[in-house]
């Protein structure tokens, strides 16, 4: 019987929640022989099984998901770390990974490092200790051995639970053959940007965006490789430097417009840079694109809302987190490296 409750609270006291022994007197068994139930022990006989699951089912008993998932009977979780989540390309990014999670009755979590190294650590820790399915580390890092040995350091701390790490979003590491990973191609994205540009008869192409980083260095490879591919020579001046937001890339693009010899197009690293370059146009007075040609990468909602629409990259950000999340999971082939197409969607803005 529910205890009264102290003057001026409403409603009946709480019944407190059922434990395993509550069970396994209700069944008139021990709380081993309920633990081996809960655990799908083969020994005990379907008399006794029936008899706690009954018990179990009167008691309104829930199992600790936590408790079965460490003892390996119960559903184990996908979980999504990445710095931060901002913008649409992470939100197509979780849909896919969360889609085949829930259809496959695995919990799906996100959690954030906000770039904090030891935070991120901490987080892949704790995910083993609770026997996670597979981690999907998300998004770019800062290339060189730190990175690779702190990635190397994850993979083996899951695989020591039996789960997977997928890099998500991220360049293949041949220092990491065994580490699943599944990229979307940046780098001949922007080449057939390039490539569009040189077409169209630009030569002095300039490339914006954030340096030092691996989703930057594939970009600007691809930049690089389509200059080589109309045997222009890269001009350093030309390629600026700034953080993937519309304040700092207004305050690059004005710099770069108001050389004495400035660009006809630019190359932006994302539609976020993009609109920055756009930002500065208006405040010239420049044409886009009679004046400046402008292209994108990643095919944003609002790309094709500016004013002149934006050509841009687009990117199946949904299938990345769904191929990602079935490679956690173990459904498909573990290919160690996978790379999915990437389109030029060519609007306005280049004319």
């Amino acid at each position: 019987m529910a205890e009264p409750r102290k003057r001026g609270a409403r409603g009946p006291a709480p019944t407190p929640a059922a434990n395993l022994r509550d069970v396994a007197r209700r069944a008139g068994v021990s709380p081993a022989t309920v633990s081996r139930v809960f655990s799908g022990h083969a020994s005990v006989r379907d008399e006794t099984r029936t008899k706690v699951l009954q018990a179990a089912e009167d008691l309104e008993y829930v199992m600790n998901g936590l408790a079965q998932a460490m003892l390996g009977t119960g559903q184990r979780s996908v979980a999504f770390v990445t710095s931060a989540l901002a913008g649409p390309a992470l939100d197509e990014l979780v849909s896919g990974a969360e889609g085949v999670a829930m259809h496959n009755g695995s919990p799906f979590l996100v959690a954030l490092t906000h770039g904090d190294t030891d935070r991120e650590r901490a987080i892949i820790e704790t995910l083993r200790e609770q026997r996670t399915a597979g981690v999907l580390l998300v998004g770019p890092t800062v290339p060189g051995k730190e990175a690779e040995s702190r990635i190397a350091e994850y993979a083996r701390a899951l695989t020591s639970v039996d789960a997977t790490l997928v890099l998500c979003g991220h360049p293949y590491l041949p220092a990491l053959p065994t580490t699943p990973t599944v990229n979307y191609d940046q780098i001949g994205g922007v080449r057939k940007a390039v490539h569009h540009l040189t077409v169209k008869g630009h030569h002095r192409i300039a490339f914006l965006g954030q340096a030092d980083s691996t989703l930057a260095n594939q970009r600007f490879l691809g930049y690089s490789l389509g200059l080589k591919d109309a045997r222009l020579a890269i001009d350093p001046s030309l390629v600026v430097a700034c953080q993937n937001t519309v304040p700092d890339a207004h305050l690059a693009a004005m710099h770069l417009v108001n050389r004495p010899d400035p660009p006809t197009a630019i190359v932006c690293l994302t539609d976020v840079v993009a609109t920055g370059v756009y930002r500065a146009a208006r405040a010239c007075g420049i044409d886009i694109p009679g004046q400046l040609a402008v292209t994108g990468f990643d095919d944003a909602p609002a790309s094709v809302d500016l004013t002149p629409s934006l050509t841009t990259v687009r990117v199946p950000f949904y299938q990345v987190g769904e191929r990602s999340a079935q490679l956690a999971l173990r459904l498909a082939n573990q290919d160690s490296r996978e790379d999915l197409p990437t389109d030029l969607i060519v609007r306005e803005s280049t004319g």
